[in-house]
């Protein structure tokens, strides 16, 4: 619940000027409500007729905040509190489909909402009912998709309830500043109105996640986005391939030529469920332990063992009948069993059983690998135990990339944490991977390495692309392309970088403070002043050969 202090500081500051009709969509125990009703009595023409409204569906949190509302108004003539216990949702889907006829709810309201106030919850999941409907109103927006997120179908639903003027004030997850999900809903909010964000730097002790409140005006200065007092043009924003509200005039410069997705492809890898069974640590002498035997055999498809492995035991209706149908031809499929050795095996790498797998470090540059897997016969015990195994994640991500050299990068991480994939490994979905689409030369790889390396990259990374601490593949896609670095520069850079990874495969461990690693920032600075397209930019290095 949102702290009545919290609430009272932050609603100090919105105008109340000609205020009348005012919500509260998720009102909790009633802190907003409150804070607001005090504001009013405190500054409020007393002849202005104001009614709040407050919608909770929790029928607890509903009579405690009707209590404190009717506390805070008790003997005011002019304002009128209202508390709903009801789904907000199910009651904006009802005005919807009502028009503005009087309804049940308190949404039929002919000119709207003066302003909407709240904590609308994060995360939350979604009457399975109206679900669908739900999606098929909020989810898409000035041909761009909103994502499925409670807090994100609030604001849409409540900037639809605004009046033209009219006041949000939320406090939102700060996966609405540049997380590419949340592209179609700044997209629809920049176009909506005008829109200003700031950090929340402090909630309560109750929680430590990362908040921005978000204050928003229907229908007025759509020309620019506040964040933190900053003001940053829509048509800068509109660069980024996220639309993000991150971006600085100097990093959208960067943005100008092309992005890292126009020459290399990222992926994630798989989660293999059940990391003991297949993934072994390496130990001394570059020895493993294997305790277990797999092995392959037929058994009969049944809908009971597929009950038994099914997530939340529950099978879709055409998943059933294709089963049943299964069943009485008495069809069979692949399984694995898999049991322990009386003593564990001592393996000996290289293993043609074994290949190197792609486990997540915080090392740069290069690491050798840490973890093998049993990928006997190309990951037939594994492969097999994901489609039929007790584990709900079928499929196999990033399959395609397997055993492919590239550029992977720690997937947690307050940067990117970049080091050169060589050939030959299974891909971990910890550790996303970048490969170079065709055509490109392999140059690229290690002129890109030494960019993610970079502290502009990183700034580029965490200011615009993703500020959180999760770097997805599709992040490493919408990074730019380093465009204006010079033809001399990228040939040094691309030499000093194979160097590194030579002496790194020799045992050298890099850091962050190496001289080496921080010399690789004098490459990647932008010229300044300088906004066009270098003219070379993008032909292939055929003058230095690298090997790994």
């Amino acid at each position: 619940m949102t702290p009545l202090s919290l609430a009272r500081r932050l609603v100090s500051h919105v105008s109340l000027e000609g205020t009348r009709r005012i919500l509260e969509p998720s009102c909790g125990d009633g802190s907003f409500l409150a804070a607001i009703i005090e504001r009013l009595q405190a500054t409020a023409d007393a002849s202005r007729a104001i009614g709040l409204v407050g919608i909770e569906v929790d029928p607890v949190l509903a009579a405690r905040s009707r209590q404190l509302v009717a506390e805070r108004v008790a003997g005011s003539t002019h304002i009128e509190g209202v508390i709903h216990r009801t789904d907000f949702f199910r009651s904006y889907l009802s005005r919807r489909s009502q028009g503005n006829a009087p309804a049940r709810t308190s949404f039929a309201i002919p000119e709207g909402f003066d302003l909407i106030v709240g904590n609308p919850p994060f995360g939350a999941t979604f009457d399975p009912a109206i679900e669908d409907e739900l999606d098929a109103r909020l989810g898409y927006r000035l041909g761009m998709k909103v994502k499925k997120e409670s807090y994100a179908f609030f604001i849409v639903a409540c900037v639809d309830l605004l009046r033209h003027g009219g006041r949000l004030v939320f406090i939102c997850s700060d996966s609405l500043l540049t997380i590419p999900t949340m592209k179609g809903l700044r997209g629809f909010l920049m176009q909506e109105g005008s829109v200003c964000v700031r950090s929340l730097r402090e909630f309560s002790g109750e929680t430590t996640y990362p908040m921005v409140v978000l204050e928003f005006v229907k229908g007025r200065d759509r020309g620019h986005v506040v964040r933190d007092s900053v003001r940053v043009d829509l048509e800068v924003i509109r660069k980024t391939p996220n639309l993000s509200w991150g971006v600085t005039p100097d990093l959208a410069r960067l943005f100008a030529g092309a992005l890292l997705g126009d020459r290399f492809v990222a992926s994630s890898g798989m989660t293999t469920g059940k990391n003991e069974l297949f993934v072994r640590e390496i130990g001394e002498s570059n020895r493993i332990a294997e305790h277990l035997q797999f092995e392959m055999f037929d058994a009969p498809i049944t809908v009971e063992y597929e009950l038994q492995r099914a997530r939340l035991g529950k099978l879709g209706e055409g998943r059933r009948r294709m089963l049943e149908a299964a069943e009485r031809l008495g069809k069979t499929e692949r399984r694995l069993r898999i049991t322990s050795r009386q003593r564990p095996s001592a393996v000996q790498l290289p293993d043609e059983r074994y290949r190197p797998y792609n486990k997540a470090n915080g090392r740069i540059v290069y690491s050798e690998p840490t973890h093998y897997i049993f990928w006997e016969n190309e990951g037939e015990a594994v492969l097999t135990y994901k489609k039929t195994g007790n584990w709900y994640l079928r499929g196999v991500g990033g399959q395609p990339y397997f055993g492919r050299e590239g550029i992977t990068w720690q997937l947690v991480a307050s940067r990117f944490v970049a080091r050169y994939l060589p050939p030959g490994y299974i891909l971990d979905s910890g550790a996303p991977c970048a490969f170079l689409r065709p055509g490109n030369d392999r140059s690229e790889l290690l002129f890109v390495l030494a960019w993610l390396l970079s502290s502009l990259a990183n700034r580029t990374l965490k200011q615009v692309v993703n500020h959180t601490r999760n770097i997805q593949s599709k992040d490493f896609e919408r990074m730019p392309y380093p465009w204006w670095v010079s033809s001399e520069n990228r040939i040094a850079v691309v030499s000093l970088m194979g160097r590194m990874i030579a002496e790194a495969r020799q045992g050298t461990r890099w850091t962050w403070k190496d001289g080496c690693v921080r010399q690789v920032d004098t490459f990647f600075q932008f010229p300044s002043g300088e906004s066009g397209l270098d003219e070379k930019h993008g032909k292939a290095l055929d003058l230095f050969d690298w090997k790994m």
